[in-house]
């Protein structure tokens, strides 16, 4: 069963540097860590996580209240932080198209474009927003 869990713990190490931004490949490899007693490295699966997730919630609670500023700011921030990180542009990207400022939008399509050119996921969800951003005005 441990050989078993070593395996997919192998199989994950694959997937997340093929995908290094999807969290729940994370969450995963944490549990599978913690099952053979590599709680370190189950950690720090779960320190990486922790703070996508209380992002994702700093910003639910901004836009509720209609704090637009501040979720721009916010995006700014995580994107200053880990510059290759294409999930932060195309959350920025989304919610500028969200908010009309079609500029920054396309923007930011472009440069998540530039920097993972051969990544198919990226590449489809940036030319989908640009495709949405150039049907309005």
């Amino acid at each position: 069963m441990i050989k078993d869990i070593k395996q997919l713990i192998k199989e994950f190490d694959e997937l997340i540097k093929k995908y290094p931004t999807v969290k729940e490949f994370y969450l995963v490899r944490a549990e599978l860590y913690g099952k053979v007693k590599k709680y370190k490295k189950a950690s720090e699966d779960y320190k990486r996580i922790r703070n996508c997730y209380i992002l994702n919630d700093i910003i639910s609670i901004c836009e509720r209240y209609n704090l637009i500023e501040e979720v721009e700011v916010i995006y700014t921030k995580a994107i200053n932080k880990d510059k290759n990180n294409p999930e932060n542009y195309m959350k920025r990207a989304s919610f500028y198209a969200l908010t009309n400022k079609k500029k920054k939008a396309l923007s930011d399509c472009k440069t998540v474009l530039k920097l993972h050119p051969k990544n198919k996921i990226i590449i489809e969800m940036a030319e989908m927003l640009i495709k949405k951003l150039s049907k309005t005005k």
